[in-house]
């Protein structure tokens, strides 16, 4: 968190930059997006009320994607952006055994 030019995506970006130079296998892969360019709904996934169906969002997905690579690389999911209170709340979900609720009832594990 700060004001903007301060040097937040530098930051991270130098970060996982730096993991990988001594060692390929240290390279981090990196999904970074804004959240607040996308509704609540299409960034973490929604019931449809018609067919009751689960629709994935950008968010859900890329975790998912993500959990399917099977190496040791570290994966970083960075949300980029100004923060909002209402996708901020909605990431407030994790338990006492380090896992992240999703509303699908799906979970997922953070680190």
């Amino acid at each position: 968190m700060g004001p903007a030019g301060a040097g937040k995506t530098t930051c991270w970006k130098m970060l996982s930059y730096a993991l990988g130079i001594n060692e390929s296998q240290r390279k981090v892969r990196v999904c970074y997006l804004n959240p607040k360019v996308l509704p609540t709904e299409d960034l973490y996934g929604h019931i449809t009320l018609q067919t009751r169906e689960w629709k994935d969002g950008l968010l859900s997905s890329i975790m998912r994607d993500l959990g399917q690579i099977e190496d040791d690389k570290p994966k970083w999911i960075v949300l980029d952006g100004d923060l909002d209170a209402n996708w901020i709340e909605s990431m407030n979900s994790v338990d006492y055994r380090r896992q992240l609720h999703f509303t699908s009832s799906a979970l997922g594990k953070s680190c």
